[in-house]
This record gives structure tokens, C-alpha cells and sequence, in this order.
């Protein structure tokens, strides 16, 4: 995988033995003119900017409960810089555009009509290096840290 600077990050490397949080976001744009009909009424598939809104909002509490902060997504790199400067966010992002972790962690995805593939809206808790949650299909993305951190608070 790639950092929004281009440069390659191996995700054990990054991961590995330590506490993280990591959420997969869609972030369609035009693409999510194309979604199927099984999806046009599935909650969570936009709000991209809310969540990691709310994650910057949160990141003091993260940082000091011990855990790093990872956004992934399968916009190019480009497109994820531009996204993370207009947020002002302060935490890693890292480009997915070949879907290597989908396999790995057992991360949902789903392609729309114009052939796009895009992950579900999913959030991995990560402690010592090793998944100890998961919240699949987030249905309220704004709401994502929240249940986060009380998560984390409860590990």
C-alpha cells in the first residue's frame, strides 16, 4: 500500500505489536451515482467526511488511550491527499488501490455499476497486534469514534 505521500508502508510493519484503530472508508464520488439497487438503501455507504471529522475530533482521547489512528481507502493517492488536507486530519491515511488487506483482515467490499470496487464502511480495534473487534457496515458514520473509544475504554 501507498501513503498519501506516495511512499510504500508495509501494514504488518505498521500494525504489528501495537494498539490501532483502522477503518475502511468508501469515499465513492462519482461512482456513487452507479451504485446497484441492493445498496441504494444501505445506511453508512456515504458520510466519509463526518467520520473522519469525528475521528479528528477524537483524536487526543485515541492518541492517549495508546492507539494510533489508520484510514484506508481505494482512492488513489491524489485524490486521498486532497481528501485529507480539506479535512485538516491528522492521522495516517493509507491508499488500498490494489485491495491487499481485503483478504487479510477479511474486509468487505462492493463494486458499483461502473465496475468501481470500493470497501464497506468497517472499523478494527487492534491491540498488541492483533484484531480484538471489528464493527462491519457502520450504518452512522458521524457516530464511529464514539462507540470507538467506548470500545477501547472497555478493552
Amino acid at each position: 500500500m501507498k501513503d498519501i505521500n506516495g511512499n510504500s508502508v508495509s501494514f504488518s510493519e505498521l500494525t504489528g505489536g501495537k494498539n490501532c484503530i483502522v477503518f475502511t472508508y468508501p469515499k465513492m464520488g462519482e461512482s456513487g451515482k452507479f451504485l446497484p439497487e441492493n445498496l441504494k438503501d444501505l445506511k453508512g455507504l456515504t458520510g466519509c467526511t463526518l467520520q473522519c471529522k469525528a475521528y479528528q475530533e477524537n483524536l487526543a482521547d485515541i492518541k492517549a488511550a495508546g492507539f494510533t489512528l489508520i484510514a484506508v481507502g481505494s482512492q488513489s493517492i491524489e485524490k486521498m491527499a486532497e481528501f485529507k488536507q480539506g479535512l485538516g486530519a491528522n492521522f495516517i491515511f493509507l491508499s488500498d488501490e490494489n485491495f491487499e488487506l481485503e483478504t487479510a483482515l477479511n474486509l468487505q467490499t462492493f463494486t458499483t455499476n461502473d465496475g468501481k470496487k470500493f470497501y464497506h464502511r468497517q472499523t478494527l480495534i487492534i491491540k498488541g497486534g492483533e484484531v480484538v473487534e471489528r464493527f462491519d457496515k457502520i450504518a452512522e458514520p458521524a457516530n464511529d469514534a464514539a462507540n470507538v473509544l467506548a470500545a477501547i475504554r472497555n478493552l
